[in-house]
């Protein structure tokens, strides 16, 4: 049997601009004692009163569709970070077959890490469509992206099979805004379909108390902090606007979005619009340099002088925190108000 895709993984479309990334790629990685226990009997314990419960999702055109549980899913795969901590947090590893899209385990929070670690087949790289049906999925987690007919096939392919799909919905591409409340929607519909309601509505509830914090202790204020969002692609200084997530978090937290219609801006307009604070979006191949992301800013040489550079301002922010950012939404949430509001956070 194939293992992997022995091609490079390219192409997978992110995303905020509509354009195609290309993406650094490692080995899947097996690991036999845990694929060993997936390959035995296991009864997961739940309540048989909470089946079946049905969930609107969306199929690979991007349109509405209603899906049904009669119990829990048991076999999961699951794509890219949002999808995999989201179902860690919920408290659901173990039923995770395979967990892909991520390098290694120390993207993940610390109290995931171990969880992860036992995953049969983990990695950057995706499974090939043959090594995937092999494992008998009854569900599969991803993006809009993940059911591509090139990629995994089509959510009508699984579905004609037994097997149903979660999209997240800001993964889709249909020019709606991508919003604070698609993320807490995806996870309380994960944990409607898990039986896990209750872990699912506290992570919500510790996002919504972050925000209600930051919106608190800032709604007298008379000057909302003017902060730009962007990301280096080549020497293109792309802007995450008014329809993104982090245009979200920073409209919600009574702050002035710059650039907000944009899709791209020159130094030049940088320059002229002097933000309070500027937030530099870190895509996967460049997780742990963050630093050189930032010198991009602090160290070019017309924009040094920029007030929010001298005020050491220029905030590193993740792409897994704020696009389809799942659980992972709080981070990108503590990281925008912090940005924000740095006096505030000092206090906390």
């Amino acid at each position: 049997m194939k293992k992997i895709l022995t091609g490079v993984l390219l192409g997978v479309c992110l995303l905020l601009t509509g354009c195609e990334r290309n993406i650094f790629t490692l080995p899947v990685k097996e690991n036999p004692e845990a694929l060993l226990r997936f390959n035995q009997p296991v009864e997961y314990a739940y309540n048989p009163a909470h089946y079946p419960v049905t969930i609107e999702n969306y199929n690979t055109q991007g349109e509405p569709e209603q899906m049904t549980y009669t119990k829990p899913p048991e076999r999961v795969v699951a794509v890219w970070q949002n999808s995999l901590e989201t179902l860690l947090a919920l408290g659901v590893g173990d039923r995770i077959i395979a967990g892909n899209g991520v390098p290694d385990k120390k993207f993940f929070r610390k109290e995931y890490q171990e969880q992860y670690s036992k995953i049969p087949y983990t990695g950057l790289q995706l499974l090939d469509l043959e090594t995937t049906m092999m494992l008998k999925p009854d569900l599969i987690v991803g993006w809009h992206s993940t059911f591509g007919p090139k990629v995994l096939r089509t959510t009508d392919f699984w579905h004609k099979r037994g097997v149903n799909t979660f999209i997240a919905r800001s993964s889709i591409g249909d020019g709606k805004p991508r919003t604070l409340q698609n993320e807490y929607k995806d996870i309380l519909d994960l944990g409607k379909i898990f039986d896990k309601n209750e872990r699912a509505q506290q992570l919500v509830a510790d996002m919504q108390h972050e925000m209600q914090f930051a919106t608190s202790q800032t709604a007298s204020f008379q000057k909302r902090p003017r902060a730009l969002v962007i990301e280096f692609m080549g020497k293109e200084v792309r802007v995450y606007g008014e329809r993104s997530l982090a245009g979200d978090i920073v409209h919600e937290l009574h702050g002035e979005l710059l650039a907000a219609k944009d899709r791209s801006i020159g130094i030049e307009q940088v320059m002229e619009l002097d933000p309070d604070v500027i937030f530099v979006v870190v895509i996967e191949s460049h997780y742990g340099h963050e630093q050189d992301m930032i010198d991009r800013v602090t160290q070019h040489k017309a924009l040094k002088n920029l007030r929010c550079v001298k005020e050491g301002r220029v905030v590193a922010l993740p792409l897994y925190a704020i696009y389809s950012s799942g659980v992972r939404t709080y981070d990108g949430i503590k990281i925008i108000a912090a940005g924000m509001y740095p006096d505030l956070y000092k206090e906390k």
